[in-house]
This record gives structure tokens, sequence and C-alpha cells, in this order.
């Protein structure tokens, strides 16, 4: 073989396995978009939470309801009675509905052990209910071990015991103080506790999985809403001096004062003028009453509204500014992929350029050692026979 076609040849194979450490060294860079679809875990930990919640919501209600219709007279019962019902379940669905599905089964886990330690003997709920207590408590415990429950069949086992310590630290930090629900946030809680470990961005998913989660949210606030302003409303009239009982009362009044102005008519048309005003006085007590209570109901519904609007915006600023901070830190990464890239190119390079240089010495020493050692030994195979 001549040395050109060995030297084209050589070059071929160096052009080959640069272009292959060429492909090799692009699989350095992987750029992934922000937009990931929820983990096994997340979608499990989302979809179960909120049907938990509406179990909670549909045994608390269901409770009350017994305590208000059982024939319960005590107006300081009936009033609790009333804000348990609205309490447990506003925070119920508040923390159901956290943008972080993780978050979410954490603050419904940590809404049900609260109530099971506010409802306990010896706790500031523990006396409310009076003969109804020991009702409610059951409903408390039964709560919080369905939510131990839910939550160690999310929970991979490896982490349970993390996340439990955790609840059980905010549990024990924040506990509730009255039938308002009022609670800290547990998003704070945990950002403090475990530093940037919790990525919200992580928790949107994709664009379908999030308009999905928008429409559920709207749907639970949709059923849970006119109930909350309804019993809202019930809960300020009693508060005001009227009840359920006391409207009664009154359309009975005005059945009565209806019949009375028949017999009347009937039998004495000149007193009918006596009582068409009294059933006048009557209508406009109840009408004065009706109104009061659609007064309190559109305020409630237009408290409901703000607070809606209040937390749609706040968890719109957190997933803003968790995609912020994943916006950096994939900025970062790509920088330190293309300093690695260029870094690793240059060591390859220097690699190949001295194997390459090391092909040529070596084909230089074929080439030009061939023909010399070739010549000697010819020579030296004829000065041997005329010796």
């Amino acid at each position: 073989m001549c040395p050109g076609k060995m030297y084209r040849q050589t070059a071929k194979i160096f052009t080959v396995a640069a272009l292959l450490a060429g492909v090799g060294g692009c699989s350095l860079v992987t750029l992934k978009s922000p937009e990931r679809p929820l983990s096994t875990r997340d979608l499990n930990a989302r979809i179960l939470t909120r049907e938990y919640s509406a179990h909670f919501i549909a045994a608390v209600e269901k409770r009350a309801d017994r305590i208000s219709t059982g024939g319960e007279t005590d107006p300081e019962i009936l009033a609790n009675t009333l804000r348990w019902k609205v309490g447990a379940t506003a925070e119920s669905v508040r923390a159901a509905t956290q943008i972080a599905p993780m978050m979410g089964l954490l603050d419904t886990w940590a809404l049900a052990l609260q109530m099971r330690v506010f409802m306990g003997e010896g706790g500031i709920g523990g006396t409310l209910f009076g003969p109804h207590q020991e009702a409610v408590r059951e409903v408390a415990e039964v709560q919080a071990q369905n939510a131990d429950a839910l939550a160690e069949r999310i929970i991979a086992p490896k982490d349970f015991p993390k996340y439990q310590d955790f609840v059980k630290t905010y549990v024990r930090r924040y506990p509730l103080i009255d039938l308002t629900f009022e609670r800290a946030s547990i998003v704070e809680l945990w950002s403090s506790e475990t530093g940037a470990e919790v990525k919200l961005v992580d928790s949107l998913g994709t664009i379908p999985e999030a308009m999905t989660d928008f429409a559920d949210r709207m749907k639970i606030y949709g059923d849970t809403l006119p109930s909350q302003a309804l019993w809202k409303t019930e809960l300020a009239l009693r508060d005001s001096g009227y009840s359920r009982i006391d409207i009664r009362r009154e359309l009975e009044q005005l059945d009565d004062r209806m019949d009375r102005m028949t017999a009347v008519a009937e039998n004495a048309p000149e007193l009918v003028h006596d009582a068409v005003a009294d059933v006048r006085k009557t209508l406009i007590t109840i009408i004065d009453k009706v109104n009061q209570s659609t007064a309190t109901m559109m305020l409630a519904f237009h408290d409901e509204r703000v607070d809606l609007t209040a937390d749609i915006q706040a968890e719109r600023a957190k997933a803003l500014i968790a995609l912020d901070e994943q916006r950096k830190a994939l900025t970062l990464d790509a920088a330190r992929i293309s300093n690695q890239l260029v870094i690793t190119a240059g060591r390859e390079l220097r690699r190949l350029a001295l194997q390459v240089v090391l092909l040529l010495i070596l084909f230089a020493v074929v080439a030009l050692g061939l023909p010399f050692a070739a010549g000697y030994f010819v020579g030296r195979g004829r000065r041997a026979p005329s010796g």
C-alpha cells in the first residue's frame, strides 16, 4: 500500500472518531422544560385528599344537623354547632385545594389532628357541645384516623416518619383556639423547616393538568359556598336574636291572622280593616327579617368572594415566585453544563491531538523505516553469497 493511500485512510478514521466524540459530547447538554407532568404520588395526593375532604365535610355536617334537629334548645350549643360546621367546612376546602398536592395533603392531615385535639378531653372545645360532646369527639377521632390512613397510603414508607413528625410539630405549635378554625400557614412552616426542598413549579404539572385542577377547585368552591353562606346567615340571625324557631313562629302567627281575617270578613266586614292592619304589620316584620337575612347572605357571599380572590392571588404569586426561582436555577444549570461541555471538549481535543501526533510519528517511522530496512536487508543478502 502506498504511503498516500495509507495517510488518507488514517485521516478518515480520525474524522469519524472526531464526529463520534462530538455526538457523544452533545448528549451532555439537556435542557429541560419547567412544564413537567405531576408524579404519580402528587396526582394521587391531589385526588385522594379532595375526596377525603368531601367525606370530612359530610361527616361534620351530618353530626351538626343531628344536633340542630334533635330537639336541642340551648341557644349557645346551637350557635356553636353552626360555627363548627362553618369553620370546619371552610378550612377543609382551603386545605384540600392547596396549589401543591403534598401541601394540600399535609394541611388536610394537620386539620384533622388539630380538630381531634381541640374537641378532646381537656381541649379548648371539649365542653362546647354539652351532652353532644361525645358524639362530636367521635367524629373528630374518626376523621383523624382516616387522615392518618390516607397519609400512610400516599407517602412512601421511608418518607412517612419525616412527614408525620412535621405534622405533629405543626399541630403542637399551632393548636386551634376557637370554632372559627383560624390556622397558620403550613406552607410557611414547611419552607422554613425544609428550605428549598418544596418546588411549587413541580406541583403545577402540565397545562392540561393545571386547567383540570383549576376546574376541580372551582367546582369544590361552587358546591360549598352556597351552603356556607346559608349557615353564616343563620348564624348571624341567631347572634342577632333571631332563630329558625322565631321565623317559623312568625309565619304561624301570620297564618292564624289570615284565618281570623277570613272569618271576620265573612261575619263582620267592618272589622276587616283592623285585621288587614294586623296582617300588614306582621308582613312588615317578616319582610324586615327577610331583608336582614338577604343582606347578611349577600355580605357572606361578598366575604367568600373576597377570600377566594385573595387565595387565588396568593397562590398565583407563590407560583410566579417559584417559577422565577426555577428559571434562575435552570439558567445556572445551563451555564454549568456549558462550562463542563467546554472543559470536556477541550480535554478530548487535547487527547485526540496527542493520539494524532503519536500516530503521525508512528506513520513516519513506518513510512521512512521500511524502505531503509528493506534496502539494508537486500544489500546484506547480496553481499553474503559473494563472501
